[in-house]
């Protein structure tokens, strides 16, 4: 059995990562029985498995994503499943344990993956931008490709010197050269999952596909998710099976895998930020760029027509 690659299982654990204290756990959920388990954080969100049927998720950057990310969870999707909210507070929320295994790197995950991404990518936006609680775009970017093009600096300029000297500006000419093609195929705003990779992606023993972690969704376009998803790449099975489910129900142009590896730079940068050299997470972001970046675009690329309605719809 070959599962979805994703090596980012094997990075080390950020050094700011801060545990739960009990009493800070306590105060939300109220008293707990036994041990409990830290499955993941960070400066984000801290998850913490509660019992055989609860996990506790905090919101640590930004209370205001739990009323966000519940609302995302509520909608109602009919291609995947996502874990039901059991309770809610000021900065977090108390989920359901759904349990799972990691992803089969095969044609019939690729198939699932692909319905699932275009049920998200149906849900349309006029602008690209942060969102509110109430899922409408609270924060335009206005020029989304400028904005991403910004970030980049942004992050880039905070880096350790051994690693901006390893990318020696080469994400932003990258960026430049291509700017044109970019803001083509950014031209339509869809609800970006933000996070759409194969961490968040499992299988159910039912044969189903569970989709997690909603709090970095935003309006965006659908590429930024596509490029998170192939962005170790994984075979060429999963991939067609992907594409092909995803074109019964959504536009994706000619050339999308390149043109998705381009938007991940994006994510692969901030992925960067505040990382230390030589840890295996910077070695291989750093890798992923510049095989990104060593590999010629196509000179063209013609975006597909859709049609985006003038605020969220499905």
């Amino acid at each position: 059995m070959r599962l979805l690659p994703n090596p980012e299982r094997a990075w080390e654990r950020a050094a700011h990562v801060e545990a739960l204290g009990r009493a800070e756990l306590e105060r939300r959920v109220g008293p707990v029985a036994g041990d409990v388990e830290v499955l993941s954080g960070g400066h984000a969100n801290v998850n913490v498995r509660l019992d055989a049927e609860r996990v506790l998720r905090v919101y640590r950057r930004d209370p205001a994503a739990a009323v966000k990310e519940a609302s995302l969870l509520a909608r109602g999707w009919r291609s995947f499943r996502v874990p039901a909210v059991l309770s809610a507070g000021e900065d977090f929320l108390v989920l359901e344990h759904v349990p799972h295994v990691p992803l089969e790197d095969t044609a019939t995950c690729g198939a699932a993956v692909g319905r699932a991404l275009a049920e998200i990518h149906a849900v349309g936006f006029d602008a690209a931008g942060f969102l509110g609680p109430d899922l409408a775009v609270a924060a335009p970017f206005g020029d989304g490709v400028g904005a991403l093009r910004a970030y980049v600096d942004a992050v880039v300029d905070r880096l350790a010197p051994e690693l901006r000297g390893a990318l020696g500006g080469r994400v932003g000419a990258f960026l430049d050269e291509n700017a044109g093609v970019l803001r083509d195929l950014a031209s339509a705003s869809v609800l970006l999952h933000g996070d759409f990779k194969a961490s968040n992606l499992h299988g159910l023993p039912s044969g189903e596909l569970l989709v997690l972690d909603w709090e970095f969704a935003y309006a965006g376009p659908s590429l930024m998710d596509v490029g998170q998803l192939l962005r170790w790449s994984p075979g060429p099975e999963f991939v067609a099976a992907f594409a092909a489910a995803y074109r019964r129900s959504a536009p994706l142009p000619d050339g999308f895998e390149r043109w998705a590896a381009a938007f991940d730079l994006v994510n692969l940068v901030g992925l960067l930020d505040g990382v230390e050299p030589g840890t295996r997470r910077a070695s291989d972001v750093v890798g992923r760029i510049l095989a990104t970046l060593e590999h010629d675009p196509p000179v063209t690329a013609t975006a597909p027509e859709r049609t985006v309605p003038g605020g969220l719809s499905s």
